[in-house]
């Protein structure tokens, strides 16, 4: 496969085929991947009336880190395809840390049940967990102020990135990580083991699964104001 001109090799071709496959007959859409600059590593444009789903990747990201990068963002579309729960803004009165926090809850669980399900591709992820290693090592070099007080939205989203690491960073990079969190931020610290106790016992192995991760996280660290999980089965807002 080939993005903006770089060759990723063949690892993801099989998973491309399918989820073209997939979406062209229970969408009637087309899988395009292509490469932009942009904020996020990765981005999938679902555009309604739209006759193709598009997964953009960073121009930024290197090439042998490709493959991985588009692996997971299929595993968004084949999320979507198959129902798996998301996650909605409020109807009125979203806080401007609201994305944020949405964000930092989905990566939590519908992340982890991606990376599940690409693992036996053993694809090069070394570059990204470097990215996100130096991003939360120099965010908990000096926290923002507030960010240690409970039911504050700095709190939260540090709950949720702590939960996250502790669940999917390799071990021996977060165990440098957990000390500073632990020392910086004690009451994230407690609030993320909190969460990730909860989502362990349900886990993410199946869409069921995810979507009471999702709920049980969302709900421990009180962000039913910014954060309303919908279960696409049903069209039903919880």
């Amino acid at each position: 496969m080939k993005i903006a001109g770089h060759d990723i090799g063949d690892a993801v071709d099989g998973l491309f085929e399918e989820i073209d496959t997939r979406l062209r007959a229970e969408a009637e859409r087309e899988l395009i991947v292509d490469s932009a600059e942009m904020n996020a590593i990765s981005n999938i444009a679902w555009d309604d009336g739209a006759s193709a789903v598009t997964v953009v990747v960073h121009e930024g990201v290197p090439t042998h880190a490709m493959a991985h990068v588009v692996a997971v963002a299929l595993q968004h579309v084949r999320q979507r395809l198959e129902r798996y729960p998301a996650v909605r803004p409020p109807p009125s009165d979203d806080p401007s840390e609201g994305p944020m926090l949405r964000q930092a809850l989905r990566e939590l669980v519908l992340s982890a049940e991606a990376e599940m399900q690409i693992a036996p591709l053993d694809l090069d992820q070394q570059w990204e967990q470097e990215q996100r290693h130096a991003g939360l090592k120099d965010l908990l070099r000096e926290p923002p102020e507030g960010w240690d007080e409970s039911g504050s939205e700095g709190n939260k989203f540090m709950a949720l990135q702590y939960a996250r690491f502790a669940s999917q960073h390799p071990a021996q990079m977060w165990e440098g990580l957990q000390g500073s969190f632990v020392e910086k931020l004690p009451a994230a610290a407690e609030h993320g083991e909190s969460v990730l106790a909860l989502v362990q016992l349900t886990g993410w192995g199946t869409l069921g699964g995810c979507l009471e991760s999702l709920v049980h996280a969302r709900n421990e660290l009180s962000m039913s104001d910014v954060a309303l999980i919908e279960d696409r089965r049903s069209g039903d807002l919880g």
